[in-house]
């Protein structure tokens, strides 16, 4: 179905919803753009469903993961933000706030993130592994070793780890550009 079309059907079928179900139509229709790489679109989809369900952690916490994907981390870290104060206990928040984190240059605040992401939830490897990335990248090695054990024992791709480790620590033995 061409995308105009596509479009039109869902904004007529709209009409007839109430708010919350307005809210919920557009949100997975944001999910379903996000899924098929139309970021941009599925940022203006989750506008739209925020300005319904201005009180729902999930629609900030998707936003925020479709403008990290085409790059706009300072807008992602702002719907982080607003998804971690209406869903504190929601660790993927913190997971996704520390990785955007991490690519603006901002190694404290994303082990910050990664380490409340354990704490919610002690089993997730792929938190051990970012952070053990970010240890390795500031000379924390140490640290960095007891989390890619952690995050090697949790299931994480031990090959993938360390090639993500030994590139981290050759960036920071290169020095600043």
């Amino acid at each position: 179905m061409p995308r105009l079309l596509q479009t039109l059907k869902l904004r007529l079928g709209l009409t007839r919803l109430t708010a919350p179900e307005r809210a919920l139509a557009l949100y997975q229709d944001g999910v379903r753009l996000a899924e098929s790489g139309s970021h941009k679109r599925a940022v203006e989809r989750f506008s739209e469903a925020i300005r319904l369900s201005p009180n729902t952690g999930k629609l900030f916490h998707h936003r925020g993961a479709s403008f990290a994907e085409i790059g706009g981390f300072d807008a992602a870290v702002f719907d982080y933000d607003t998804a971690v104060r209406l869903t504190p206990a929601y660790p993927d928040t913190y997971l996704d706030r520390g990785n955007a984190r991490h690519a603006m240059g901002e190694p404290d605040k994303a082990i910050k993130d990664y380490s409340e992401t354990i704490r919610l939830r002690p089993d997730w490897a792929e938190a051990y592994a970012n952070r053990a990335v970010i240890y390795a990248e500031t000379g924390e090695d140490e640290a960095s070793r007891a989390d890619a054990g952690r995050a090697i024992a949790l299931g994480v791709d031990e090959a993938r780890l360390r090639e993500m480790l030994d590139a981290a620590v050759e960036e920071r033995e290169a020095g600043p550009a």
